[in-house]
């Protein structure tokens, strides 16, 4: 198995807080909780507290079978130790909104179980057979520590996970959470009247567009009687030219006539 680390722990108990948050949302809206989401959120919490208690126990210097193992820069270690509790204990807090919850954290409470440092001084080790050299069965400390709970999405894994945000209270989250839901409610309205009065300018152009189109209409009605008149005076023409070559000599003398009497009468006068 494993020896757990607290960034794996605290990822755990990331994704059980989101999980926490939804149900006392449901719980907000008088609403009963699905089992398997509480029965989720409880395998997570005794897989945690599991953890938390090895890990506690490996800092303090004891491993399995009793004998020292490595720990993690004592003080620092036990910090973080401490931290994990807290956030544990916040979550187990959150769990007890109602009676089923309540029911369920009374089995998950922590215990601490922080043995006594040995004060002895260090006595030589003394070579013996494999035999003698393991410990007796009774001083040999038994764990009974479930597999970690997967967790929920595809979140890739870091040991030590950079810019790591400041941790928030419940009550803080749901208030962020109602804040930007407010904030998408204001930017849907504004969106909304934008497009009302985008609906009323595309009316408006609409019934331009009407009125264009029944002044093209009309333009276009004139000018096919216009085209049509113009017809009429052209075949009018027409026919005069067709007459004028018909009947040029008599005209032409005709006009002759006319003017030689005009030049008589003018001379004589």
């Amino acid at each position: 198995m494993s020896t757990p680390t607290p960034a794996s722990i605290s990822q755990r108990l990331t994704t059980t807080s989101s999980l926490l948050l939804e149900r006392s949302r449901i719980l907000s809206l008088n609403l009963k909780p699905s089992p398997s989401s509480t029965q989720q959120i409880v395998r997570n919490l005794t897989s945690i507290r599991s953890d938390l208690e090895q890990l506690e126990l490996e800092n303090t210097g004891l491993v399995l079978g009793g004998k020292k193992g490595k720990t993690k820069g004592g003080d620092e270690g036990d910090e973080e130790v401490k931290q994990l509790e807290e956030r544990y204990d916040r979550l187990l807090g959150m769990l007890e909104e109602d009676d089923l919850g309540r029911e369920k954290a009374k089995d998950l409470k922590r215990t601490s179980q922080i043995p006594p440092s040995p004060t002895a001084s260090p006595q030589p080790e003394k070579l013996s057979s494999p035999a003698e050299a393991s410990p007796p069965a009774q001083d040999v400390p038994a764990f009974s520590i479930e597999p970690p709970t997967p967790a929920i999405g595809h979140q890739p894994f870091k040991d030590y996970p950079e810019d790591e945000e400041p941790e928030l209270t419940p009550h803080e989250m749901l208030s962020n959470q109602q804040m930007l839901m407010n904030d998408q409610d204001e930017r849907l309205n504004l969106l909304s009247h934008s497009i009302g009065r985008q609906n009323d300018l595309s009316l408006q152009i609409g019934s331009e567009l009407d009125l264009h189109h029944q002044l093209l209409e009309e333009t276009d009605t004139a000018m096919d009687r216009t085209a049509a008149s113009l017809g009429r005076a052209k075949r009018r023409l027409d026919r005069v030219a067709d007459e004028a070559k018909q009947h040029g000599s008599t005209i032409t003398i005709v006009v002759l006539i006319f003017i030689l009497l005009i030049l008589i009468i003018v001379f004589k006068t």
